[in-house]
């Protein structure tokens, strides 16, 4: 899927397909729509006029829709001789970035989601895209932060994503039995509740108060009500009460709700996450 972002960068290579390769820097379709004109070009080093650097505009017009035409026009077309090379469409520099790809891949499925399921989608494409990236700006480890992305992309193994993927037998939580979920073992299972109760109580009144059940909302709704302070307190509380738990379960470590508490506070100050007068 990531090749959808790739552009042919126009030299004077002759090797660029006009039909078949993707090349024109837009949004949308890289490619122009195919003429169905006998005579049609076949690459597009045959729509340029190498001598001045510009386009042939009556082939243009001839072979091209208006839409794939003003896009040609804004290529800037070199003068040098230089072989095409292909160039990353999401950077301006052309240069394939992670940040980048995962933007694409965010809007390129917020779009077939509408198409497919036939729904009016979020009208701020641009406010979904500034949640996740809360999650990457949040003033905290990286491997914090790729926790919280699992999270709120359902991929942490709790018993019922195990158990939908055929790697468990049953779905139920591996400490109390009941059924699990990313909220149960993160928030409801005994083992989390007694590190929750060790917390300030309207940060934990506030969290147990959301209904949410898909863990993006649920974060999301958090990030907005919460002080910057608690919200990082939330996140490491979270991947702290998940480590413990995973030791419960594989390796029959149990550590008392004091002592992740305890973790939690010298972890937090020994990163200087908090300042002492923002509070906890």
């Amino acid at each position: 899927m990531l090749t959808q972002g790739l552009i042919r960068w126009i030299g004077t290579n002759e090797t660029t397909k006009i039909w078949n390769m993707n090349w024109l820097p837009r949004e949308g379709s890289l490619r122009p729509l195919r003429s169905s004109a006998a005579m049609a070009p076949h690459l597009v080093s045959e729509l340029i006029d190498a001598t001045t650097a510009t386009c042939d505009m009556q082939m243009l017009q001839t072979y091209f829709t208006p839409a794939d035409v003003e896009a040609i026009l804004n290529i800037s077309l070199c003068t040098k001789r230089q072989a095409n090379f292909w160039a990353w469409h999401h950077e301006k520099k052309g240069v394939f970035s992670v940040r980048s790809a995962y933007r694409m891949l965010v809007i390129n499925k917020h779009h077939a989601t509408e198409y497919m399921e036939n729904i009016a989608g979020r009208s701020d494409t641009k406010a979904e895209e500034k949640e996740w990236l809360g999650i990457w700006k949040l003033d905290v480890p990286s491997k914090i932060r790729v926790f919280l992305w699992r999270l709120a992309r359902h991929s942490l193994p709790s018993g019922d994503i195990l158990f939908c993927r055929h790697m468990a037998q049953q779905s139920s939580c591996g400490i109390c039995g009941a059924q699990d979920s990313w909220k149960h073992s993160l928030i409801e299972c005994n083992l989390a509740r007694c590190v929750w109760a060790l917390e300030r109580a309207e940060v934990t009144d506030f969290l147990y108060s959301i209904q949410e059940t898909n863990a993006h909302a649920w974060w999301v709704e958090a990030a907005e009500k919460l002080m910057k302070a608690n919200l990082i307190r939330v996140a490491v509380t979270l991947w702290a009460i998940w480590f413990v738990r995973r030791k419960a379960i594989h390796e029959h470590s149990f550590q008392s709700p004091l002592s992740t508490h305890c973790f939690i506070d010298r972890y937090i100050a020994d990163l200087n996450l908090i300042k002492p007068e923002q509070g906890g």
